[in-house]
């Protein structure tokens, strides 16, 4: 039996560890992965008696022979820091937070991510633009940006479990390089805090929707930072963060303010962002910022929502899904289209990512949509959206609600028809030289074809043992057709929502953008479906806004610009807020939206 005690002396602590085993062997039985590691500087070791008195301070560690049932480690050289009086520090405190509430224009955020199997925080700066408008515009930028993803490849999906252990594993110490970028505690909030840095003005954390169990991960981490530095905390909405990031990226994009720069690179940096601006002037002036109303197109793994956003606050669901989500529809579909070597190759369980890479070989990593020829051509009506497909290789996929138009999204049939289209199809066993056949940029439909991609003269055979129609061709053929019948069904209803608009809506309400957001939303052929269909039925005039790939996935940038925004509007959360698996954005539902109801609100006023 073992039994940890903690003594304390004059600002210093020591650890003893008693039990029958003595030292020397306890060293000598070290496990193989060590519980506990040393500090960097090891102190020396000296003889000392049994249990200290509280007067006099330990500054040495201590071992014996004499006592070997008992091993003391200390910290050498540690300097004693007397503690100031309780009035003092309370005074301290409030003197900071007094002076937060005055620092309106300027926040420093915090922001914690664990909603699902991504670990990730972030370090926001904003403040108000320097330049004169109308309306202030919001200046920022990232200091600190980081995200850790699970290895979940075994279980071919999430599991809670191991993500919840990746989150205990790896949120701590992605927190500490955060602190290592936070600003030096240079200005008069932080004077007599005797902290080297600058402490956050506010902790942002994903409260919901997502897995409790990770939820709670995140959330428990984020409380005891506010209670540690004495600052509030927000609770942030995981899709509403996704629909204010394109806000985000505007911010971001802006040049800062000359207040803020504060070493030479960092002007130059401000010169380089002012071209930068100043490049975008003309597209800005036909298309002004991100501002209230717009719609909403959040898709993702978990979610696939139409919503109308008024607010910040008030958003209505227009359409939704109550069975899959797109994300997860493609996610099963490509676990049986994708040829198994790419299947087993990848890094993670994004499978809906390695399907876009897979039947688009040609497209450039990072390049812009419009950089690349789909051959897509859109239907130009109704009737057209819903005719079946005919493949040239004898099988059919049939649209989502194809008899309805009912203000819904459904994917399970056309999930269930391409997972059996590609259960039909041939194994790779009888196949040569597979790993060429699979990466080989020939293997595409003919150019005929309405999916098949521009022709390319550099591309070459590279297995003369494939055939000309191969399995694999059908397959990259079956994983166009069903990502264009899905995304296809997107844009129908969105077509939908903005006829209705033009019909009864008046100039106030009508919308001039569509914002994609979520992981789906780096789908690139997705952005070139929507804009293709928006063009032919009469809508090119609406702005399509999407996140740069980096941001479309799970990320902190986004929870702490939505946990921003939402402390400037006056909203804060309590410490004792829990997690919500399921939380609606709609402000008509049971729930009441993002701020929830009367008898639960999810926010109080600060």
């Amino acid at each position: 039996m073992r039994q940890l005690r903690l003594f304390h002396g004059s600002g210093v602590r020591a650890w003893a560890v008693r039990g029958r085993l003595g030292t020397s062997r306890v060293q000598q039985e070290r496990p193989q992965q060590p519980w506990c590691i040393r500090r960097a500087s090891s102190p020396k070791a000296m003889s000392t008696s049994h249990e200290p008195t509280s007067t006099p301070a330990l500054t040495q560690a201590s071992t014996s022979e004499s006592t070997s049932n008992m091993h003391i480690v200390n910290f050498n050289k540690v300097r004693s820091v007397p503690a100031e009086p309780r009035h003092k520090q309370e005074q301290n405190r409030l003197l900071g937070l007094v002076t937060q509430f005055k620092r309106h224009k300027e926040l420093l955020t915090l922001a914690i991510e664990t909603s699902c199997d991504d670990t990730c925080v972030a370090l926001l700066q904003s403040y108000e633009s320097t330049v004169r408008t109308e309306e202030p515009e919001m200046v920022a930028r990232l200091l600190f940006n980081k995200k850790i993803t699970s290895d979940q490849r075994q279980f071919g999906g999430v599991h809670p479990a191991v993500a919840v252990e990746w989150h205990q594993r790896h949120l701590a110490t992605l927190v500490e390089e955060a602190i290592r970028s936070l600003p030096e505690g240079k200005t008069p909030a932080y004077k007599g805090t005797r902290l080297p840095y600058r402490t956050p003005d506010l902790i942002a954390v994903t409260r919901g929707p997502g897995m409790p169990t990770s939820l709670a991960t995140g959330m428990e981490v984020a409380k005891g930072l506010a209670l540690a530095w004495g600052i509030p905390i927000v609770g942030v909405h995981h899709m509403q963060a996704h629909a204010l990031t394109p806000q985000l990226v505007e911010a971001l994009d802006r040049p800062p303010a000359p207040s803020v720069a504060s070493s030479p690179w960092e002007e130059r940096q401000q010169v380089d962002a002012e071209v930068k601006t100043a490049s975008r002037q003309q597209e800005e002036a036909q298309h002004p910022n991100l501002d209230y109303p717009y719609l909403n197109l959040l898709v993702s793994g978990g979610h696939t929502q139409l919503v109308y956003s008024a607010s910040l606050t008030s958003h209505l669901i227009q359409c939704t899904t109550d069975n899959i989500a797109l994300g997860d529809m493609l996610d099963k579909a490509a676990r049986k289209i994708l040829p198994p070597l790419m299947l087993n190759s990848g890094e993670n369980v994004m499978y809906a990512a390695a399907l876009e890479r897979f039947a688009f070989p040609r497209f450039p990593a990072g390049a812009d949509e419009r950089e690349y020829n789909f051959k897509y051509t859109p239907p130009a009506t109704r009737a057209a959206e819903i005719e079946q497909h005919n493949s040239p290789y004898g099988w059919h996929l049939s649209p989502p609600l194809y008899a309805s138009r009912k203000m819904e999204y459904n994917f399970t049939g056309l999930g269930s028809q391409a997972q059996r289209i590609a259960d039909s199809l041939d194994s790779f066993s009888s196949y040569e030289n597979l790993t060429e056949q699979v990466l080989s940029l020939e293997n595409s439909p003919k150019s005929g074809s309405d999916l098949a991609p521009s022709p390319d003269s550099s591309t070459t055979i590279l297995s003369p043992a494939l055939k000309e129609e191969d399995q694999i061709e059908q397959r990259r053929y079956l994983a166009r057709a069903t990502m264009q019948l899905a995304f296809e069904h997107l844009a129908s209803r969105i077509v939908m929502v903005l006829q209705q608009q033009a019909k009864t809506s008046g100039e106030q309400q009508k919308v001039k953008t569509l914002v994609v957001s979520g992981g789906v939303a780096s789908n690139q052929f997705l952005r070139h479906v929507l804009r293709r269909v928006l063009e032919v039925r009469g809508f090119g005039h609406i702005r399509i806004m999407a996140p740069p790939v980096n941001l479309c996935t799970d990320n902190a940038a986004m929870i702490a610009w939505t946990g921003t925004e939402m402390y400037r509007a006056g909203w804060v959360s309590k410490l004792d807020m829990l997690p919500i698996k399921k939380w609606s954005m709609s402000s008509t539902g049971e729930q009441g939206g993002i701020l929830g109801t009367e008898e639960n609100p999810f926010y109080v006023r600060r």
